[in-house]
């Protein structure tokens, strides 16, 4: 099952972000209607997490009702990756487990909150215990400095090598560095001899960095919006075009990230999913801030130039 899975967890993944209505509530119907039309164009690969997926404002409740509604429609068409919690104890990470498979998912990626320097040891027997007791595959996570505002980060060289000898654990998503750390990363997978996937949080750009050592998944934003042009980013590596894919970089990537940085890439991709129908309502929930008309001017501008519909 795992070489079956891992085969399917390639390519560019997507990061779920709910969509809520003009009262702060989670829309689930909304979020699965926008997740519905990606499979639809070509989206192959799905994953919550504690930034995009907005853990830092949903209760524990909502995150079991997140995770149901997109391993429904995900089910059987594209591979989902349902996250834990940064803080939850291992018994409500297992029952979160044993729930998310009932409900379809493919993989739990375990999320170690690094910021508050958990001793490593600790954090292998997380994952050991949560290996050989859960009932799905398991991604494991990586942290660096800055991610979050953290000052410290993880894993180490040798705890990724530790993780690596877990046979439940088939990848990791690595948002401790798109370039040198996740260079190292692949190169101690390729020593390991193993099957293992190392997925970056992420863009196209440091994907043509991470592809020629050995990745074959990516998280990346842009496809939140714009299928189309990353599937095209796809097609053109397929094809050995790399100046093609390096031209969507420049030309769309880069451009685009530029322009909605300023006003944080979360808010500003939720406003771009709004402009195009998929979301009900601008609204953010706290402590996340909900863009003015202005700063929602300039995402209808950033993606209008770049054609992005």
């Amino acid at each position: 099952m795992s070489d079956d899975l891992l085969d399917r967890l390639a390519g560019p993944l997507v990061p779920v972000m709910p969509a809520f209505r003009d009262d702060q509530s989670l829309d689930l119907d909304a979020t699965a209607r926008w997740i519905d039309g990606l499979i639809t164009a070509g989206i192959g690969a799905f994953w919550t997490t504690f930034g995009t997926s907005h853990y830092l404002s949903l209760s524990d409740a909502e995150i079991d009702d997140l995770t149901a509604a997109i391993a429904d429609v995900t089910r059987g068409r594209a591979v989902f990756v349902a996250s834990t919690q940064f803080h939850w104890p291992l018994h409500q990470c297992l029952a979160f487990a044993e729930r998310a498979a009932r409900s379809g998912a493919d993989v739990i990626k375990v999320q170690v909150d690094w910021r508050l320097r958990p001793a490593e040891s600790v954090v292998l027997e997380r994952y050991r215990t949560l290996a050989a007791g859960g009932p799905l595959p398991l991604l494991a996570y990586a942290l660096g400095g800055a991610t979050f505002g953290a000052t410290a980060g993880g894993p180490s060289a040798d705890l990724f090598r530790r993780l690596l000898e877990i046979p439940e654990i088939i990848g990791m998503k690595n948002d401790a560095g798109d370039f040198y750390e996740q260079t190292a990363f692949l190169a101690a997978v390729r020593a390991s001899g193993r099957r293992f996937e190392v997925v970056t949080g992420g863009s196209m750009e440091s994907f043509l960095h991470g592809r020629q050592f050995g990745q074959r998944a990516y998280a990346v934003a842009l496809a939140m919006l714009a299928p189309a042009i990353v599937l095209g980013f796809e097609r053109a590596l397929a094809a050995g075009d790399r100046a093609e894919a390096i031209r969507i970089v420049r030309d769309i990537e880069q451009p685009f990230t530029a322009a909605i940085s300023p006003l944080g890439h979360w808010a500003a991709l939720h406003e771009g999913l709004r402009q195009q129908g998929r979301f009900p309502s601008r609204a953010m929930r706290f402590p996340l801030r909900t863009l003015t008309n202005d700063e929602a001017a300039i995402v209808g501008r950033a993606m209008a130039g770049l054609g992005i519909a």
